[in-house]
Protein backbone atom coordinates (compact mmCIF):
# COMPACT_ATOMS: atom_id res chain seq x y z
CA UNK A 1 0.00 0.00 0.00
CA UNK A 2 1.54 3.22 -1.37
CA UNK A 3 0.27 5.30 1.61
CA UNK A 4 2.33 3.11 4.03
CA UNK A 5 5.81 2.22 4.14
CA UNK A 6 7.06 -1.28 2.74
CA UNK A 7 7.46 -3.09 5.93
CA UNK A 8 5.89 -2.43 9.11
CA UNK A 9 8.23 -2.40 12.21
CA UNK A 10 8.26 -1.49 15.69
CA UNK A 11 6.25 2.21 16.82
CA UNK A 12 9.78 3.92 17.68
CA UNK A 13 11.24 2.49 14.21
CA UNK A 14 8.78 4.50 12.35
CA UNK A 15 8.87 7.56 15.47
CA UNK A 16 12.89 8.00 14.63
CA UNK A 17 12.48 7.69 10.98
CA UNK A 18 9.21 9.85 10.81
CA UNK A 19 12.34 13.00 12.53
CA UNK A 20 14.79 11.82 10.47
CA UNK A 21 12.82 12.69 7.24
CA UNK A 22 11.05 16.06 8.55
CA UNK A 23 14.79 16.90 9.80
CA UNK A 24 14.97 16.40 5.68
CA UNK A 25 12.17 17.85 4.44
CA UNK A 26 10.77 14.73 3.12
CA UNK A 27 7.48 15.53 4.28
CA UNK A 28 5.14 12.81 2.58
CA UNK A 29 7.85 9.95 3.71
CA UNK A 30 7.47 11.19 6.85
CA UNK A 31 3.41 11.20 6.96
CA UNK A 32 3.99 7.65 5.58
CA UNK A 33 5.89 6.63 8.46
CA UNK A 34 3.58 8.00 10.91
CA UNK A 35 0.95 6.63 9.16
CA UNK A 36 2.21 3.17 10.26
CA UNK A 37 2.11 4.17 13.56
CA UNK A 38 -0.74 1.87 16.02
CA UNK A 39 -3.55 4.51 16.60
CA UNK A 40 -3.49 3.52 20.33
CA UNK A 41 -1.62 5.61 23.24
CA UNK A 42 0.50 7.16 22.94
CA UNK A 43 1.34 6.87 19.51
CA UNK A 44 -2.17 7.81 18.18
CA UNK A 45 -1.44 11.14 20.01
CA UNK A 46 1.78 11.62 18.83
CA UNK A 47 1.18 11.39 15.23
CA UNK A 48 -1.66 13.82 14.97
CA UNK A 49 0.52 16.11 16.66
CA UNK A 50 4.04 15.64 14.67
CA UNK A 51 1.31 15.80 11.52
CA UNK A 52 0.00 19.34 12.79
CA UNK A 53 4.02 20.23 13.03
CA UNK A 54 3.74 19.31 8.98
CA UNK A 55 0.68 21.11 8.21
CA UNK A 56 1.99 24.05 9.71
CA UNK A 57 5.56 23.74 8.82
CA UNK A 58 3.99 23.46 5.13
CA UNK A 59 1.56 26.23 5.87
CA UNK A 60 -1.07 24.10 5.05
CA UNK A 61 -3.73 25.83 6.98
CA UNK A 62 -7.03 23.78 6.18
CA UNK A 63 -4.81 20.46 7.59
CA UNK A 64 -3.63 22.07 10.41
CA UNK A 65 -6.97 23.66 11.53
CA UNK A 66 -8.46 20.09 10.58
CA UNK A 67 -5.78 18.31 13.26
CA UNK A 68 -5.94 21.36 15.36
CA UNK A 69 -9.67 21.17 16.17
CA UNK A 70 -9.50 17.48 16.56
CA UNK A 71 -6.80 17.70 19.66
CA UNK A 72 -8.57 20.93 21.11
CA UNK A 73 -12.14 18.77 21.37
CA UNK A 74 -10.00 15.62 22.56
CA UNK A 75 -7.62 17.40 24.50
CA UNK A 76 -9.46 20.85 25.50
CA UNK A 77 -7.85 20.95 28.87
CA UNK A 78 -4.43 21.52 27.10
CA UNK A 79 -3.99 25.06 26.34
CA UNK A 80 -1.82 24.33 23.32
CA UNK A 81 -4.60 22.89 21.25
CA UNK A 82 -6.95 26.20 21.39
CA UNK A 83 -3.60 28.09 20.29
CA UNK A 84 -3.04 25.45 17.66
CA UNK A 85 -6.62 25.74 16.04
CA UNK A 86 -7.11 29.80 16.72
CA UNK A 87 -3.49 30.09 14.21
CA UNK A 88 -4.64 27.72 12.06
CA UNK A 89 -8.24 29.02 11.51
CA UNK A 90 -6.71 32.30 11.22
CA UNK A 91 -4.98 31.80 8.40
CA UNK A 92 -7.44 29.71 6.90
CA UNK A 93 -10.72 31.34 7.84
CA UNK A 94 -10.55 34.35 9.58
CA UNK A 95 -9.34 36.40 12.46
CA UNK A 96 -12.52 37.06 13.80
CA UNK A 97 -13.57 33.16 13.80
CA UNK A 98 -9.64 32.54 15.56
CA UNK A 99 -10.49 34.94 18.03
CA UNK A 100 -13.88 33.26 18.58
CA UNK A 101 -12.08 30.14 19.36
CA UNK A 102 -9.43 32.14 22.22
CA UNK A 103 -12.39 33.70 24.00
CA UNK A 104 -13.88 30.11 24.46
CA UNK A 105 -10.62 28.90 25.28
CA UNK A 106 -10.08 31.56 27.66
CA UNK A 107 -13.07 30.44 29.46
CA UNK A 108 -11.26 27.28 30.31
CA UNK A 109 -8.23 28.35 30.78
CA UNK A 110 -8.45 31.60 32.65
CA UNK A 111 -5.30 32.32 34.01
CA UNK A 112 -3.02 31.56 30.73
CA UNK A 113 -1.46 34.50 29.66
CA UNK A 114 -0.56 33.19 26.08
CA UNK A 115 -3.90 32.79 25.25
CA UNK A 116 -4.83 36.59 26.39
CA UNK A 117 -1.43 37.29 24.57
CA UNK A 118 -2.89 36.07 21.11
CA UNK A 119 -6.43 38.05 22.15
CA UNK A 120 -4.69 41.00 22.17
CA UNK A 121 -2.86 40.79 18.60
CA UNK A 122 -6.22 39.66 17.51
CA UNK A 123 -7.61 42.96 19.31
CA UNK A 124 -4.98 45.23 17.54
CA UNK A 125 -5.24 43.55 13.82
CA UNK A 126 -9.19 44.06 14.16
CA UNK A 127 -8.59 47.78 15.50
CA UNK A 128 -9.44 47.56 18.92
CA UNK A 129 -6.99 48.87 20.75
CA UNK A 130 -8.16 49.29 23.79
CA UNK A 131 -8.89 45.80 24.12
CA UNK A 132 -5.56 44.91 22.96
CA UNK A 133 -3.90 47.00 25.79
CA UNK A 134 -6.38 45.42 29.19
CA UNK A 135 -5.71 41.67 27.40
CA UNK A 136 -1.84 42.64 26.36
CA UNK A 137 -1.85 44.20 30.48
CA UNK A 138 -3.35 40.88 31.90
CA UNK A 139 -1.21 38.96 30.01
CA UNK A 140 1.81 40.31 32.09
CA UNK A 141 0.40 39.95 34.77
CA UNK A 142 0.38 36.77 34.37
CA UNK A 143 4.23 36.43 33.00
CA UNK A 144 6.54 39.22 32.32
CA UNK A 145 7.76 37.61 28.89
CA UNK A 146 4.62 39.14 27.36
CA UNK A 147 6.42 42.72 27.44
CA UNK A 148 9.58 41.60 25.27
CA UNK A 149 7.10 39.66 22.72
CA UNK A 150 4.45 42.67 23.09
CA UNK A 151 7.20 44.66 21.65
CA UNK A 152 8.58 42.39 18.73
CA UNK A 153 5.36 41.09 17.69
CA UNK A 154 4.18 42.60 14.41
CA UNK A 155 0.40 42.50 14.93
CA UNK A 156 1.28 44.78 17.90
CA UNK A 157 2.74 47.56 15.68
CA UNK A 158 -0.17 50.19 16.56
CA UNK A 159 -0.29 49.54 19.86
CA UNK A 160 3.76 50.32 20.20
CA UNK A 161 3.86 53.23 21.33
CA UNK A 162 1.67 52.69 23.91
CA UNK A 163 3.61 50.19 25.57
CA UNK A 164 7.07 51.96 25.50
CA UNK A 165 5.02 54.75 27.37
CA UNK A 166 3.93 52.12 29.70
CA UNK A 167 7.78 51.39 30.36
CA UNK A 168 8.20 48.38 28.55
CA UNK A 169 10.63 49.13 26.58
CA UNK A 170 12.74 50.98 24.20
CA UNK A 171 11.03 52.30 21.19
CA UNK A 172 12.03 50.65 17.72
CA UNK A 173 13.93 52.61 15.07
Amino acid sequence: MKDLPPHILKPEVHWRRAHGYLAMEMYEDAKRELRALPKEEPWGKRSKVFFLSIDQELENWEGAQKIARGLRYEFSEEVDWWIADAYATRRHESITEARSILLEGLALHFDDGLIRFNLACYACVLNNPGECLDFLKEAVRRDEKFKLMALEDEDLADVREALVQLGWGKAFA
